[in-house]
């Protein structure tokens, strides 16, 4: 597996700086309540970049860490959302979701902030989470439409919700939840998906 490339779009090792003060640099310290994107580079040689950010997935009473992914190759016109998860520590069963002959595929929904949900088949597969994942990582994927990538780019996303819930395998079970607060800043996220936008964009205010 080739080496991943990243640009960090906020710096990530500020000492002695207290949540939500700034730096001698003036640069924010990330925090739950100050998330940021950090932009990646997954292939050093090709053209497809992919925003990250972290928040929290649940299943059941057990909470854990979670990075949410989205991702956009220039001749793909949909971009891609992950949902990376630490299964184990959850106690969730990849098992239905996992492969190309997995049982089950969702769905999965997404809401933003008050918007309507919108749902998504899934699939999923084991990866690796990116330059500060020890390990391997659960990545449950899907494409994400036009209108709703769009107003991601927007200036009324920042600070949002977007929750996810994905449906039990089987029926009666627990669905697997992950929720993130839409970075103050998403000029790394709108780098990374312009190129899905179209040539002239989307309205991004």
């Amino acid at each position: 597996m080739q080496a991943l490339t990243f640009t960090l779009i906020a710096a990530l090792f500020i000492p002695f700086a207290q949540a939500g003060e700034k730096a001698a640099t003036d640069t924010h310290v990330i925090t739950d309540a100050n998330p940021v994107w950090l932009l990646e580079r997954p292939y050093p040689e090709g053209p497809m970049l992919a925003a990250r950010t972290f928040g929290g997935s649940a299943y059941g009473d057990h909470p854990m860490k979670a990075n949410l992914v989205i991702s956009c190759h220039p001749q793909n016109p949909k971009a891609g959302l992950s949902l990376e998860i630490i299964p184990q520590s959850l106690g969730w069963d990849v098992d239905p979701f996992e492969g190309k002959d997995a049982s089950a595929n969702g769905p999965l929904s997404i809401t933003t902030g008050t918007r309507a949900a919108v749902e998504h088949v899934v699939s999923g597969a084991w990866n690796y989470g990116g330059i500060f994942q020890m390990g391997l990582v659960f990545e449950l994927s899907t494409s994400v439409p036009r209108e709703e990538l769009a107003y991601w780019a927007t200036d009324a996303s920042r600070g949002q919700t977007l929750t996810l819930s994905l449906a039990p395998a089987t029926e009666g079970g627990k669905p697997l939840t992950a929720s993130f607060l839409l970075p103050a800043n998403n000029n790394g996220l709108k780098k990374a998906i312009q190129p899905c936008l179209g040539p002239a964009g989307a309205a991004t205010r």
